[in-house]
Parts: structure tokens; C-alpha cells; sequence
């Protein structure tokens, strides 16, 4: 580098690389400056003068100097390896690619080059490529262990781990008999264990055993030794010897639950469904007992058995685990116990168990057939879980009624009004839900759990401005917007956005949602420092992990939410455009001109005022903001704080079809995927791509009210389509003749009996109903009285509960209000609407929705007497202190409020 340069300004030149890797950015442009003095076109200079620019933040100037240099010394690897270099910084990884091979064509032997372009190569998933690299790095210096390492893991990515086991073997065999030195044994005994987890991979089952018991003197980390030695066994079908090394990790570990499963699996006790015959269970319990006794100190252990015991020897293994706990006083016992209502008849079985437990401790203070005392507090614990138990079921009265005697036994615990808030937003009032969990916060303002779940029932209620006063409290710098964004928290982004949604705040739920994506891509980017990193320090089992966990991060929860909302903003934006400026002009053309002059003058502050905050803003991210090494801190001011730009696109659909894409590949069993794909493509007229989403759907759950519509809306909408004209459309029409005998619900009849069919197939059903009105309503538009018929005559199944009617089995509140609406917008029917309203009303007399009559919707209610004008009342819950008041009383409340957290 800069060889063409005199002795002095090649030392310069020198300084400046020097300067480069060492950050020190002022001290390398001065260098830089003083080189094109005398030389102003020396390209390699100019590249790296540019590169330097680069790392202050001047990109714009970084680019035309790379490009400058590039042009004035095209047949230099520097210039070239440089300017990959600019654009690995923006991550535009192809073109860095480009540049690195076209700087290998002029030193193809350059090391650092080779070794940047593999990093690129791993990131960008090009394995051929990879391998071929890794092979030049380590056939140029094979002395070097990081070369031997990164061949072998080339070849595991490429799907070849025989070969990277030979690799390694090889690379052993340059070894010294004494190696590894005491420094480097935990690295040489972790590369060991990645080789025997390659031959495992190639199932090479007994050679791995072999050569996992000869190195056992040089493989430091025992417990994995042990667990991938265990692992070897059950595949070999060894049993016997790996149901002695389960007991032996039990041992070491009696609450690690893959311990449990193993042992299962080596006595021949172990099923994929959860399904034991009589005999199993009888084994299964046997064994459990065994391990009680050696492990009495195991929640796993007393655990486990309720997964598969039955009746009374459920009933008995219940009582045995859940009494101590009640005692003990644990939150987490309904949670724990959760998963056992999914089988059925054990939810009735708890249900009596502990109401029983509960009459016992209220009659004589102490557990049946127990002859010490209870503390007090059980009893709270048990209504405790009383009130979780009814919730979990439905029956949001009792629920309340139980966490209420709860409160007024013991009104300090804050997880009491944690649960009941949880169970106001179950009954359908999310208001009263939002100002209950923001009473439990108030009573521990340090903890930052209670200030989440504060703030997520104050997004479910819509109450944005609220939630985010609250969220700053755990902030830095109270910068709520930026700091919650660095910080990646997606569930607090995801429940803003949808809040904007269902505002029809359509520009702040797509800022949300696509800020959500935007995490994703930046942990896509994360991984590129590791690809280096775990090779040089041996972390390879976790290093090809991370890497099979990038490969389907788009398959996430998360991703998978903020991509649903993002085309749904999209589609609505379709649906309903923004106004131009044209009509936004004809609209004030008809105002007056006093009402025109107040307008504007509104305008015109608004603008000023944002000027006003955004110059604040960035003076102050302005003041300081330059470091030593000369680079930029800026802090960065949100030029598009409401979306009002993300709304500004040409083709709303477009950009929805780019998500759509992602989700297709990533969540591809989905069925909001094709459903959302139907939607989009029906509306871009993409007749096959909607009648592909219509084929999946039905491929996924060709029961669901959801595919019934998208079935019949797609085939009404084809018999209504004018008949083909161009070669194109004859093509599509002759596709569409062969697909639809394929597709049973239509063969052979028409859709309006197809509809029928699904009718009486499935009328028994709430929404099944709904889907099958709305689609006669689409059929035969003259039958809309029929179709609200059809929703109107459906029945609940719900048991009266202490004299009121509460939610059953068939109903759910969710879906009466999709109905609600289906009749005020589908069917054009408000006085249907309003008569649902009112059944609903007595079905969920919590619910805001259909104001009912407990719910903070109306005027009478509990919430609005007590919580909302507190001093009509003395309590916030019937029959309960408020315990805001009573701390507040003792001056500590305030005291807690000023704390700086």
C-alpha cells in the first residue's frame, strides 16, 4: 500500500491505515491532507481519506472520495478492497462482494481481502463460495489453527460433516501429543465436542463414542461431555447405560426437565403424543415415586406426575403438590398448573379440590385430615388461585368475587390487583383492567414488571398517551421514543401499533410495525461480528446454532405480528386513501373566509411549533456531540414522528406484497399468511395468487369460517368476471376450469349450495353462522333478512352463574363484537346490530363494548362509582379498601411518586 509514494509520504501513508484501525479519525485525515498536497490524485490515498470520512459520519464526502480514487487507480486491491469496505458499512453486502473479488483479480494471494470476502460470504449464506474461500486462506497459511477451523465449519454449513470432521482430524494430526497448553484447553476441549457433534450429525454414532471417551481427559466442560455422551447412548439403543447417566445428570441437576424426558425415553416410557395406556401410567408412577424419595427437594419431580396421572391418583398427586404451595404463598402456582386444563376433566378435578381446601381453611382454619393450623394468609392464596381458576373458565363473576374477598383479606399484595386487572380485560373492560394494573403500580413503583403490565393494559384500552408516561419512568433520560427503540422492545411497539390501528391512526401503527422489522433486520446484522469472533475463540456448537437460528428468525412471533400489521395498515390505506392536496383544496373552497383565515392560522402554528421543537432538539443532540477521534455523536431526531411520510407511497399494495413475501417463506403454515395473501391479491386482480392463498387455506383448515368466505368470495367473484378477450385471460380462464373440480366443497353443485352445506355441516356454531350469512348476503343480496336471521337464531350455551348469565363454551366476546360489526357494516342492519348489542350486554356485563351493566361504560357502574369519583366511595373494589388511599394516608405513597427511578 502506497508504494508509488516517495519514503515520507509512504510513512504517512502507512500512519494513515495506522490511524484507521486505531480510531484515531483527526490524525489520519491530517496525515491524508498532507499526502494530497503533493500528490492530489493518489488513489489509494483518496480511498482511504474517504474511509476515514466514513467512520465521522460523512458518507455523502466518503463515497466521492472512494469513487474519486477508484477512478484515478483502477488496478489497485486497495482502492477496490476500500470501497467494499464503504459499502459493508451499509450493509449493501453484494456489491462489498463485488469490489473484494474484483481487488482478488489484482492480488489474489492478499490475505486480509480473502478473509473479509469469507465473512461476506458466510453473512450473504453463499456456502460454495465459502468453502472455496476458506480453502485459499488456509492452503496460503495453513500454520494458522482460525484457517483449519473455519474450513471445517465451511464444509458442516455446506452440508457436508463428514468432510469437516476430516478437516479437523487433520488438522489434530499437526498437533503435539502434550497440546493443548493450559491456556487453551477450554478452546481446544469446545472444538472437540463440535467434532464429535459432527459425527454425530453423520451418524456415526459408535465412532463417536469412541472418540468421545478417548479425549475425555481434554475436554474441560463436563456436563456437556456428559449429556452428548448420554445422547450417543440412547441412539446406539444403549439403554440401559443411558438411564444410569440420566440419573447421574438428576443427580447434578433434579429440575431440568430434558433429564426427566430422557430417562422416560431409556425405560421405555416416553410418547410423542402425551397418550399412556393404564400400564404406562401405573410405570410411569412407579418410577416418579422412586425419584420423590431420592429428590424430595424437586419441583420437577412432584410436577411432572400430573401430566399423566388420572382420576383419584390425579387427585391425590394435586393435593400433595398444591397444598404446601398454598401455604408457601406462591403467585406462580395457577400458571404452573395451566397447562393441566387442556386435559380433559382435570380443570373439574382442581376445581373441587381446592374449593374443598378453601371451605376446610374457612371452616376450622386448617387443611382436611391436617391437625396444625394455617397462617392466615393461605386463605388469600386460595381465593387467589380461586379467582385464576374461574377466569381461566370463563366465569369472570365468580372470578371477581373471589379476588375481591381476596383484597379485602389482604389488601397490600399487589399480585392481587395484578390478577383481578387480568380479569377485567378477560370480561371486556379494558379501561377499568388499565386503571387497576396502574393502582398496583402505584403500590411499588421500582418494579419494573408492574410498570409493563401497567402500560400494556393501558395500550389495550387505547390509552396511548397514558402508557407512554408511564413507560418513560423506565427510561434513560426519560427519552421514552428513542430509548424503547434502542432497547428492541417489540411487545411495547407491537401494542402501540395495533392501539393506532384500531384508531385508524394509520401513519403511527405503520411506524410501529415497521419499526419492529426494522429490529429484525438489525439482528440479521449482528451475527456478522461473530462470524469471526466464535472462530477464533472456539465457540462453534454455538456459533452454528446461532446461525441456524438466523436462517428462520423470520419465522418469529414478532416478526410474524408486525408483517400481519404492517399489510393490514397497507390494505386499509388502499381502501380508503388519504385526501389529495386537490380535494383538501376543494374542501376549504367551501368553508367561509373567517373559517378559512382560522384555518390557516392553525396551520401555520402547528408548523412553527414543530420547527420550533425539532431545531430544540437538535441543538441540543448538536452540543458536544463531536468526540476526540473527531466522530459524531448525534443523537437522532425522528424527522417522521406521526408516519405522515409512510402514508405517502404510489402503491400501498406493492408494499404490502413485499411482507406478504416474507411471510409466505417464514410462516408458510400460517393461516393469517394466506388469508392475508387473499386480500392483497384480490385486490390487485392476481386472480391464480388469490386462488393459490384460497388452495392453501383449505389445505390448512378447510373447516374455518375464514377459508369458507375466502372460497365462496373467490369463486363469486370469477362466475361475475367478464369473459376472456386477450390470450393472458383465456389462459388464466382455462386454469381456473381445471382447478375448481379439484376442490371438493364445490364439486358438482353451486355456490349457494355449497354454502347450505357448510350450514348444516357446522350450524351449531357462532361464527360458522356468521361466515355462512355474510356469504348468503354476497349470493343473493335480496336473503339479507334471512342471513340476519341465521345470526340471530344461534344459541349460547352458557350456564347461568349466581343468578346472572355468563359467557359458555360457544360464545366468546371476541367474537360477538366481530359479529356487531359484521351486522353494522357487511349487512347494512343497525337495528339487528343494536338488538345483538343488547343480548350480548347480558352475556358480558363487563364488557365496554356492549356496555354492559357492570362495565365502566355506564354511568352506575362499580368502576365508575368507586374508581373513576372516588369520593363517592371508600374503596376501589366492592368490599375492599383502596389501598392507594390507605398508603397515601401514611404519607408514602407521595413519598414513593417522587422517587427518580
Amino acid at each position: 500500500m502506497g508504494a508509488s509514494l516517495p519514503p515520507k509520504e509512504a510513512n504517512l501513508f502507512k500512519l494513515i491505515v495506522k490511524s484507521y484501525e486505531t480510531k484515531q479519525y483527526k490524525k489520519g485525515l491530517k496525515a491524508a491532507d498532507a499526502i494530497l498536497k503533493k500528490f492530489p490524485d493518489h488513489g489509494e490515498t483518496l480511498s482511504m481519506k474517504g474511509l476515514t470520512l466514513n467512520c465521522m459520519d460523512r458518507k455523502s464526502e466518503a463515497y466521492e472520495l472512494v469513487r474519486l480514487g477508484l477512478k484515478n487507480d483502477l488496478k489497485s486491491h486497495v482502492c477496490w478492497h476500500v470501497y467494499g469496505l464503504l459499502y459493508r458499512s451499509d450493509r449493501e453486502y453484494r456489491e462489498a462482494i463485488k469490489c473484494y473479488r474484483n481487488a482478488l483479480k489484482i492480488d489474489p494471494d492478499n490475505i486480509e481481502i480473502l478473509r473479509d470476502l469469507s465473512l461476506l460470504q458466510a453473512q450473504m449464506r453463499d456456502l460454495t463460495g465459502f468453502v472455496e474461500t476458506r480453502q485459499q486462506l488456509l492452503t496460503l497459511k495453513p500454520n494458522h489453527r482460525m484457517n483449519w477451523i473455519g474450513f471445517a465449519v465451511a464444509h458442516h454449513l455446506n452440508s457436508n460433516a463428514s468432510k469437516a470432521v476430516d478437516i479437523l482430524e487433520a488438522y489434530e494430526g499437526t498437533l503435539e501429543d502434550d497440546y493443548p497448553p493450559d491456556n487453551e484447553r477450554c478452546e481446544h476441549g469446545e472444538m472437540l465436542l463440535y467434532k464429535i457433534s459432527l459425527l454425530e450429525e453423520s451418524c456415526s454414532f459408535d465412532r463417536a463414542l469412541e472418540e468421545l471417551s478417548k479425549k475425555e481427559a481434554k475436554i474441560v466442560d463436563k456436563l456437556s461431555y456428559k449429556e452428548q455422551e448420554v445422547s450417543l447412548l440412547v441412539k446406539l439403543g444403549r439403554l440401559e447405560e443411558g438411564a444410569e447417566l440420566y440419573r447421574a445428570l438428576l443427580a447434578m441437576n433434579p429440575d431440568n426437565y430434558r433429564y426427566y424426558e430422557g430417562l422416560q425415553e431409556c425405560v421405555g416410557l416416553n410418547t410423542e403424543n402425551g397418550l399412556y395406556s393404564v400400564y404406562e401410567i401405573d410405570k410411569l408412577d412407579e418410577l416418579y415415586k422412586s425419584l420423590r424419595q431420592k429428590y424430595t427437594w424437586s419441583s420437577a419431580v412432584k410436577r411432572i406426575p400430573l401430566d399423566f396421572l388420572q382420576g383419584d391418583k390425579f387427585r391425590e398427586a394435586a393435593d400433595n403438590y398444591v397444598r404446601p404451595l398454598l401455604t408457601k404463598g406462591v403467585p406462580s402456582l395457577f400458571s404452573d398448573l395451566s397447562p393441566l386444563y387442556d386435559h380433559p376433566g382435570k380443570a373439574d378435578i382442581l376445581e373441587n379440590l381446592v374449593l374443598e381446601l378453601e371451605h376446610s381453611i374457612r371452616t376450622n382454619g386448617k387443611y382436611p385430615g391436617r391437625e396444625e393450623k394455617e397462617p392466615p394468609s393461605t386463605l388469600m392464596w386460595t381465593l387467589f388461585f380461586l379467582a385464576q381458576h374461574y377466569d381461566r373458565r370463563g366465569q369472570y363473576e365468580i372470578a371477581l368475587t373471589r379476588i375481591d374477598e381476596a383484597i379485602e383479606h389482604t389488601p397490600t399484595v399487589i399480585d392481587l390487583y395484578s390478577v383481578k386487572s387480568r380479569i377485567l380485560k378477560h370480561a371486556g373492560d379494558l379501561a377499568a383492567a388499565a386503571a387497576l394494573a396502574d393502582e398496583a403500580r402505584c403500590m411499588d413503583l421500582a418494579d419494573r414488571y408492574i410498570n409493563s403490565e401497567c402500560v400494556k393494559r393501558m395500550l389495550q384500552a387505547d390509552q396511548v398517551a397514558a402508557a407512554e408516561k408511564t413507560a418513560v419512568l423506565f427510561t434513560k433520560d426519560g427519552d421514552q421514543h428513542n430509548n424503547l427503540h434502542d432497547m428492541q422492545c417489540m411487545w411495547y411497539e407491537l401494542a402501540s401499533g395495533e392501539s393506532y390501528f384500531r384508531q385508524g391512526d394509520l401513519g403511527r401503527a405503520l411506524k410501529k410495525f415497521l419499526a419492529v422489522e426494522k429490529h429484525y433486520a438489525d439482528i440479521t446484522e449482528d451475527q456478522f461480528d461473530f462470524h469471526s469472533y466464535c472462530l477464533r475463540k472456539m465457540t462453534l456448537r454455538a456459533y452454528v446454532a446461532m446461525l441456524k437460528f438466523q436462517d428462520r428468525l423470520h419465522a418469529h412471533a414478532y416478526f410474524h405480528k408486525a408483517a400481519a400489521g404492517a399489510i393490514r395498515c397497507y390494505i386499509r390505506l388502499y381502501d380508503s386513501p388519504s385526501k389529495s392536496t386537490a380535494e383538501e383544496d376543494e374542501e376549504m373552497s367551501k368553508l367561509l373566509p373567517s373559517q378559512k383565515k382560522k384555518m390557516r392560522q392553525k396551520q401555520k402554528k402547528a408548523e412553527a411549533r414543530a420547527k420550533r421543537e425539532a431545531d430544540v432538539k437538535n441543538e441540543e443532540s448538536s452540543a458536544g456531540a463531536v468526540s476526540k477521534s473527531g466522530k459524531r455523536h448525534v443523537k437522532p431526531v425522528d424527522p417522521d414522528p406521526n408516519g405522515e411520510k409512510l402514508l405517502q407511497v404510489e402503491d400501498p399494495l406493492l408494499e404490502a406484497t413485499k411482507y406478504l413475501k416474507l411471510l409466505q417463506k417464514n410462516s408458510p403454515n400460517s393461516l393469517e399468511t394466506h388469508l392475508l395473501s387473499f386480500e392483497v391479491n384480490m385486490r390487485r386482480q392476481k386472480i391464480l395468487l388469490a386462488l393459490q392463498a384460497v388452495k392453501q387455506l383449505l389445505r390448512l383448515d378447510a373447516e374455518n369460517p375464514d377459508s369458507h368466505r375466502c372460497l365462496i368470495r373467490f369463486f363469486h367473484k370469477v362466475d361475475s368476471m367478464a369473459a376472456p378477450v386477450t390470450d393472458t385471460a383465456k389462459l388464466i380462464w382455462s386454469v381456473l376450469e381445471a382447478e375448481r373440480p379439484s376442490i371438493s366443497q364445490l364439486h358438482g353443485i353451486s355456490l349457494v349450495e355449497a354454502n347450505g352445506l357448510f350450514f348444516e355441516k357446522y350450524k351449531d356454531s357462532l361464527m360458522h353462522r356468521a361466515a355462512v350469512a355474510e356469504m348468503l348476503c354476497l349470493l343473493e343480496p335480496d336473503k339479507k333478512s334471512e342471513a340476519v336471521k341465521l345470526i340471530e337464531d344461534s344459541s349460547n350455551n352458557s350456564v347461568p352463574l349466581n343468578g346472572a348469565l355468563g359467557p359458555g363454551k360457544e360464545w366468546r366476546l371476541k367474537d360477538c363484537i366481530a359479529i356487531h360489526k359484521l351486522l353494522q357494516t357487511a349487512l347494512h342492519d343497525n337495528d339487528a346490530a343494536l338488538r345483538w348489542k343488547v343480548q350480548c350486554a347480558k352475556y358480558f356485563p363487563y364488557a365496554t363494548y356492549f356496555e354492559g351493566r357492570c362495565s365502566s361504560a355506564m354511568p352506575n357502574s362499580v368502576y365508575n362509582q368507586v374508581v373513576k369519583n372516588p369520593e363517592n366511595g371508600s374503596s376501589n373494589h366492592p368490599g375492599g379498601s383502596n389501598i392507594s388511599d390507605s398508603i397515601a394516608s401514611n404519607g408514602k405513597l407521595e413519598a414513593f411518586k417522587d422517587l427518580t427511578i
